[in-house]
């Protein structure tokens, strides 16, 4: 049985394959680092805003105060929610367009190493099948066939 493994049209596919895959791999990594970097700024300002909001309803002498305290500090909570959507759809955007360049960049390349390894293959099995059969000419085992219902039977 020839092994298709070694050939050089099927090295070359398991390669660009292995490229492809290595490329979107690093684009994905890119990507939620970015994301997990927005994360951060976005706890970071969170925290800020509710140790300010804490501070402030603290020193407040009356419940009215604290309220009005409480209140005012939700417009920069507000503001760092927007903030954060806007810059996590860029994100999104931004990984979705180098995850489509990458695979436009490797599918042709996939597609003809592809092509070509088929055909590498094609044209092993049918050396070997030809090769088999002058092996076997003059035996009858190569002149073996199945019939319809599955039954081996020689013709003759």
């Amino acid at each position: 049985m020839p092994s298709y493994s070694r050939t050089p049209a099927v090295q070359s596919h398991l390669e660009t394959q292995v490229n492809f895959m290595t490329e979107l791999a690093r684009k994905s990594y890119d990507a939620i680092r970015k994301l997990s970097e927005l994360n951060l700024q976005l706890a970071q300002q969170l925290m800020e805003d509710s140790a300010n909001a804490s501070r402030q309803m603290m020193s407040s002498r009356d419940p009215f105060q604290m309220s009005s305290v409480a209140f005012t500090q939700l417009q920069p909570v507000t503001e760092h929610l927007r903030g954060y959507q806007r810059q996590l759809m860029g994100v999104l955007a931004g990984a979705q367009v180098e995850l489509t360049r990458t695979a436009e960049t490797h599918i042709p390349d996939a597609s003809r190493s592809a092509a070509a390894a088929a055909e590498e293959v094609a044209r092993r099995t049918a050396e070997a099948g030809l090769a088999y059969t002058r092996a076997h000419a003059g035996d009858g085992s190569a002149q073996q066939t199945y019939g319809a219902n599955g039954a081996r039977h020689t013709p003759g």
